[in-house]
């Protein structure tokens, strides 16, 4: 994945909340980006969701390989800016079934 595409810290506080979707095991928030700027997306997992960083880290991984095939799908004049938040749920899913909530929220974007 390229770094471009990726949400930063410093990212956060332009990305203004503009859409909020829930979903089984995320919660999604979509704010428009600049022109300039492709469709960037972050995974957020907090310790509440996961104790181990083997676990969050695990977590992040499946959700940024889930997101990543959907990115080519956004042909929008204005990119959104993604942000991913794990539920608690998250912790004990497979990666289909994360893909799969994954692809439900990109949806109600699209």
């Amino acid at each position: 994945m390229k770094r471009n595409s990726r949400l930063t810290r410093v990212d956060f506080p332009a990305a203004r909340v503009r859409v909020r979707f829930h979903g089984a095991f995320f919660s999604l928030s979509a704010s428009p980006l600049s022109r300039e700027r492709q469709t960037s997306f972050t995974c957020v997992v907090s310790k509440r969701v996961a104790q181990n960083a083997t676990q969050r880290n695990l977590i992040k991984r499946r959700c940024r390989e889930a997101v990543r095939a959907r990115l080519r799908t956004f042909t929008a004049e204005t990119p959104p800016a993604l942000v991913f938040r794990a539920k608690k749920e998250a912790a004990g899913a497979s990666f289909s079934m994360i893909k799969r909530d994954v692809d439900t929220l990109v949806d109600k974007i699209s």
